[in-house]
Parts: structure tokens; sequence; C-alpha cells
């Protein structure tokens, strides 16, 4: 096949692309021995290079984060460049399924706990050196700061769980 058609079928699954799957980015790049082919970036960090090889179009896919590498003869050159858009789109654009609610609500309890737990030390370690540096050794003064540092430590706990519930 010449470079011509190469690049006129390429062009066209770009439109395609842009078309049917705009979550997938592209651009047009060419291998050392001259063949052209299309990078494409996807949501979750992936990669994939498709090229023609004869009348074929060829995809590999470098993984993403938790993905496995794709392999995927996406149809000929003669298909519409609709279809191979979408077979390209299906195969590597994956649907994340969310966590059940208990999980996620288990998850964002001990995190938010951690957080907490650790901003409560923290803070009472600062308020203790400070208080204490100043002279104020007080049964009164220990114990606004054992209260102060609680306030804060589930304050942020309370603020890190929610941002985690809501994340997942």
């Amino acid at each position: 096949m010449g470079d011509v058609k190469e690049e006129r079928a390429l062009r066209a699954l770009g439109v395609a692309l842009d078309e049917h799957a705009p979550v997938i980015r592209h651009g047009r790049g060419e291998f050392p021995e001259g063949t052209p082919f299309l990078r494409l970036t996807f949501p979750g960090s992936g990669e994939a290079t498709v090229f023609l090889d004869g009348h074929q179009w060829i995809c590999f896919g470098e993984p993403g984060r938790g993905r496995e590498p794709t392999q995927l003869a996406a149809g000929q050159v003669d298909d519409d460049p609709t279809l191979v858009a979408e077979r390209l789109a299906s195969a590597l654009i994956s649907v994340r399924r969310r966590p059940s609610a208990p999980a996620r609500l288990l998850r964002a309890c001990g995190i938010g706990f951690a957080a907490g737990v650790g901003i409560c030390l923290l803070t009472m370690i600062i308020m203790a050196i400070l208080v204490g540096g100043n002279g104020y050794l007080t049964d009164t003064t220990i114990s606004a700061v054992h209260i102060l540092a609680f306030v804060f430590g589930g304050g942020a706990g309370l603020w890190v769980g929610i941002r985690r519930w809501r994340r997942e």
C-alpha cells in the first residue's frame, strides 16, 4: 500500500476518533523505517499505537495503571473508519467499576481516622511545645491542648474521609 493511501487512511481514522471517541487523543508519528502510525492516549494514562500492516489495522496498547497490554487487529483498511474507531475505543477504554458502598465507607473511614490521629498528634506536640515553652503548665492549659488537638484531628479526619468518599 502506498504512503498516500496510508496517510489518507490514518487521517480518516483520526477524524473518526475525534467524532466518536473524543476522550482518545491522537497524534501522528513515524516508525524509523518511515511507516506512519497514530499514537493514541486515553483515560487512565494508557497509550496505544495504531498502524496499517498490509490491509489490516493493528493496535498495540501499552498498559496504564492496573491494565494489561493490548494487542488488537481492529479491522481492514476498507472498513468504515467509524467502525474501526469504535472497536479501538471499546478495546482500549475500560469501564471502571465502582467499589461497593460498604467497602468505600470502610476505606474512607480508615483513611480519615488515620489522618485524624496524625493531625491530632502533630497538633498536640506543637501546642505542647509552644505552651510549655512559655511556662503555662497548669492542668487547665494541658486539658485545653488535649481538647484543641482532638478537635483539629477530628475535623481533619472528617474532611479527609469525606473527600475520599466522594473521590471513589
